[in-house]
């Protein structure tokens, strides 16, 4: 393995079309004996509008950030112990932050991937083990460049809320399923939290043709982040990658 191979502990991998991003990922992968990579997606309104009271407007705000936490913890803590990692948009703020402080806290590999525009304000690596940089393919770097990177690296992810850019990268899974499914591979799970707003609320209703949805996204309604990660963990088959 070379220097540079090496140095994703240091510094961060930059994507650009020079290099080879599948080979250097699964030799990562190889390194750190994974499987799987289970991603968190998304992001919470942590500013109600409409409240004057800034007393009380700080407190909703504590409060909703409280909840983020606990649900990804939740999901994490019952994860800890498979031969995984876990994937995130790498930046120092909302659902990213939180699901790579809380997979380090267990024991967890991580990962960050996030534009070139994002670099600014990525974690660093004592929070992510492979930090990935992509650059632009075209134009200059804007959020969402790393969006079908980001898809193709996850065997499932756990939306929590989110926008327009996690409407986009589950737009991408759910059209890679369709091939996947074609193939006889395994889809890629998408796992909406009810009760968190944005995206994540509106998944049971996304267009999307019956045969991919019925397979990537559950019929049942999860609230908690426990029931999320048994979820993944049965129809991935996490139970063949346990380290415990």
């Amino acid at each position: 393995m070379s220097d540079r191979q090496h140095s994703h502990r240091e510094d961060e991998l930059i994507v650009s079309p020079n290099i080879n991003l599948t080979e250097l990922v699964e030799e990562f992968k190889k390194e750190y004996g994974l499987h799987r990579t289970i991603a968190f997606s998304g992001g919470s309104d942590d500013r109600p509008e409409g409240i004057e009271d800034r007393v009380l407007e700080a407190s909703l705000a504590e409060a909703l950030q409280k909840k983020e936490r606990y649900i990804i913890a939740q999901a994490i803590e019952r994860l800890q112990g498979y031969r995984i990692a876990i994937l995130c948009g790498g930046t120092k703020w909302g659902v990213p932050n939180t699901a790579a402080q809380e997979a380090k806290r267990v024991g967890l590999t991580t990962i960050g991937v996030y534009p070139f525009t994002g670099k600014k304000h990525a974690l660093g690596p004592d929070f992510l083990d492979l930090r990935i940089c992509v650059e632009p393919e075209f134009g200059v770097s804007r959020w969402g460049d790393e969006s079908s990177i980001y898809a193709k690296l996850l065997d499932g992810v756990v939306v929590y809320g989110g926008s327009a850019g996690t409407l986009v990268e589950v737009a991408h899974i759910l059209k890679m399923n369709e091939a996947m499914i074609d193939k006889n591979e395994t889809p890629k799970l998408i796992v909406p939290i009810s009760g968190t707003g944005g995206v994540a609320e509106g998944l049971p209703f996304i267009w999307g043709k019956p045969r991919v949805r019925s397979v990537s996204i559950p019929l049942e309604k999860i609230t908690s982040g426990s029931r999320a990660a048994e979820l993944l963990i049965d129809r991935l088959n996490l139970d063949d990658f346990v380290d415990i």
